[in-house]
């Protein structure tokens, strides 16, 4: 059986994550980063919540602990330090940061969860390693508060993708819904702490309201889920080499809105997406982990129950 789906999945989710650093720049301007942070997953729960209650299981998912580091790590500290990291650094330095991911993603799956990296893995991470070297150039090596706090941040976010691993049993969509409630959580008393100091600000112009929209919607909401459905259902470290086109789409991007190209860069990206792709592929030969179902008959009633492994 073929990962064709959580592969899919994944590969849409960096997509639109490659484009919302300048997104995310536009916001700050006219919203302060704790009130952008909270209205872009407020805005995500509107949407995931009603539909995850629907489906049940959410209820029983925010009880969780793992749940709740989900969303401390893949919501709060990602997301929080990105856009307090983006007030006194550039959305170029920011995307380029997401370098960081994938080798550390596949590091800790390693350490953490024992995973043997296969040949066409190995080689998609190094393609992937060289390409976004290449896309960064001299950018990531600005030394800032800002960088700094982003690096944090997708460090938190390759915690979040390997622990996604040990979640293949979980609805998707109620596990989404219930790490976008943990992370909100978290993220209320730094709300709170810069409405107190006064540095809250929430100008909702028509430009500022389209970009939260579409970070609430489209980069919250429905990459919330793909990443989840994905990254539970593949090997922690293919989803990692993945997010190495996460700079490469958003310097694709920040050419076609009128930045200028350089050849390091165009070339970096290409390498950089030709890494993923071929990591997508030996990471599509690997079975998905899902529940298994088994019947249990008894006289006048039967029982159906999920197995996920190790239980």
């Amino acid at each position: 059986m073929r990962n064709s789906a959580p592969i899919s999945a994944l590969a849409v989710a960096v997509v639109l994550w490659g484009s919302t650093f300048v997104v995310s720049d536009t916001a700050l301007e006219s919203m302060s980063p704790a009130v952008l942070t909270v209205a872009r997953f407020a805005v995500a729960l509107v949407v995931l919540g009603p539909i995850a209650a629907a489906r049940g299981g959410v209820v029983a998912m925010l009880w969780s602990a793992p749940v709740a580091l989900l969303g401390a790590t893949g919501v709060a500290a990602y997301y929080g330090l990105q856009n307090l990291g983006l007030v006194t650094t550039g959305a170029g330095t920011a995307a380029v940061l997401q370098a960081v991911l994938p080798v550390a993603t596949g590091l800790i799956a390693v350490v953490w969860l024992r995973e043997r990296l296969s040949r066409g893995l190995v080689a998609g991470l190094g393609l992937a390693t060289v390409g976004v070297t290449l896309v960064a150039g001299k950018v990531a090596t600005e030394a800032s508060p800002g960088a700094a706090l982003i690096a944090v941040g997708v460090l938190a976010y390759a915690v979040y993708t390997v622990l996604l691993r040990q979640q293949p049993d979980r609805d998707p969509v109620a596990l989404a819904a219930a790490t976008c409630s943990w992370g909100l959580i978290f993220l209320l008393p730094w709300l709170a702490g810069e409405m107190l100091i006064g540095d809250a600000r929430f100008d909702l112009d028509r430009e500022a309201l389209g970009a939260l929209a579409y970070l609430g919607l489209v980069a919250s909401a429905l990459t919330l889920f793909l990443w989840t459905y994905g990254a539970s259902r593949v090997p922690a470290s293919t989803a990692g080499v993945f997010t190495a086109a996460i700079p490469a789409v958003g310097y694709l991007c920040a050419v076609v809105t009128g930045e200028p190209s350089s050849w390091a860069k165009t070339v970096g990206s290409v390498l950089a997406l030709l890494g993923a792709g071929i990591a997508a592929r030996a990471g599509s030969s690997v079975n998905p982990v899902e529940p298994q179902v088994i019947t249990a008959r008894q006289p006048g009633s039967t029982h159906r129950f999920s197995v996920a492994p190790g239980d």
